[in-house]
């Protein structure tokens, strides 16, 4: 296990694998699943709330939090998606390893954040950038 802590602090949404939040904390990640506030079957703007609140950074699988309004993330820590093509922990696992020690908590605050096997892409403010990896 890392000596070191992770500066990003998550909230992941009931659609992000228990597995998935157990090895992110092996990897030194402050992760909070909504199973352990009992916020299962809440919708996405409560877990945006709920995220903000607690004042981290949301993680999940929910592509459609893509296409939320910027006005939804003023003054949040902002959301991270994984979106590997598949829901197996092992996929998800392997792309957090890769892509979550290079996002900053000024990197994401405010922004959507999507991130696949070989690129993150960020949406803040209508603006697109994309980084390939």
């Amino acid at each position: 296990m890392p000596s070191k802590k992770s500066h990003i602090q998550l909230y992941a949404d009931e659609c992000f694998p228990i597995d998935s939040v157990l090895y992110l904390k092996t990897q030194g990640y402050s992760v909070i699943h909504a199973f352990d506030k009992k916020l299962t079957k809440v919708s996405d703007r409560s877990h945006l709330k709920v995220a903000r609140k607690l004042n981290r950074v949301l993680i999940t699988l929910d592509r459609d939090f893509m296409y939320y309004e910027q006005a939804t993330l003023q003054d949040s820590p902002g959301v991270i998606i994984i979106s590997t093509g598949s829901a197996v922990p092992k996929s998800i696992n392997q792309v957090c390893k890769k892509f979550l020690k290079s996002i900053s908590v000024d990197y994401i605050k405010e922004s959507t954040i999507k991130v696949t096997r070989d690129k993150i892409i960020k949406k803040k403010d209508g603006k697109v950038t994309e980084k390939m990896y």
